[in-house]
């Protein structure tokens, strides 16, 4: 593993991208899942797990049916072409090197499971809009889940409803506030508002109007001082 780190987290829209799985285990199965939701996901394999079938059942994943120890280089072209990602999970090592090798020809971005490759995925926290990923680049997979675990206990359900009251905000401060650095002091009231998120608690309409009663003093306040 190289010592210099020249790994960036990315945000990436994968609307309509392909993404080409090899291995229909857990592992295969994990990526799949990871995938589905937000890409072209087809899994190649000569079996499947049974949430895979699932998968392929309600329309999330395409199963690909083939015996990969028999493939061949032109199989492999094909089963890659116009691919953005691809994962070699198979349990065959050499397998997986020449899937890696056949994906590189064509630049396509690899996700090998067992080294480093051009694409880290990281472990993913999602609540709501709130996406956080974790990742150790492969050096210590247990400090990656531990820090997930760390972090989701941190992370409630609430920041959900706190990003779509501070988008809503948002919207409504720069209609009624034309400078900039007033609008940002008046979310970080909101955000930092005990309230507000005790208010979630009971609910969302609970909480948006403690904000805009925060928002409402605040201009009230400053428009006295004038």
């Amino acid at each position: 593993m190289s010592g210099t780190n020249n790994y960036l987290p990315l945000m990436l829209d994968l609307s309509g991208r392909k993404v080409v799985i090899f291995g229909g285990g857990s592992v295969g199965e994990r990526k799949a899942e990871l995938f589905c939701s937000c890409a072209e996901t087809t899994v190649v394999s000569l079996g499947f797990s049974q949430r895979l079938q699932e998968l392929e059942a309600c329309g999330k994943v395409r199963l690909v049916r083939l015996n990969l120890s028999g493939v061949t280089d032109s199989e492999l072209r094909e089963l890659v072409t116009g691919a953005f990602l691809v994962i070699p999970a198979t349990s065959d090592s050499l397998l997986n090197r020449k899937i890696t090798s056949i994906a590189g020809e064509s630049d396509i971005l690899i996700n090998q499971v067992d080294v480093l490759g051009s694409v880290v995925i990281p472990s993913v926290i999602k609540r709501g809009d709130l996406v956080i990923g974790i990742s150790t680049l492969g050096r210590s997979p247990a400090v990656s889940k531990y820090s997930r675990r760390k972090i989701e206990s941190l992370i409630s359900p609430q920041y959900s409803d706190m990003i779509r009251l501070q988008d809503e905000l948002r919207n409504y401060l720069k209609e009624h506030v034309g400078e900039q650095k007033k609008r940002k002091e008046l979310l970080w009231n909101v955000l930092e508002s005990e309230a507000v998120w005790e208010g979630f608690s009971e609910s969302y309409e609970k909480a948006a109007e403690l904000a805009y009663s925060i928002v409402s003093d605040r201009l009230e306040g400053d428009s006295d001082k004038k």
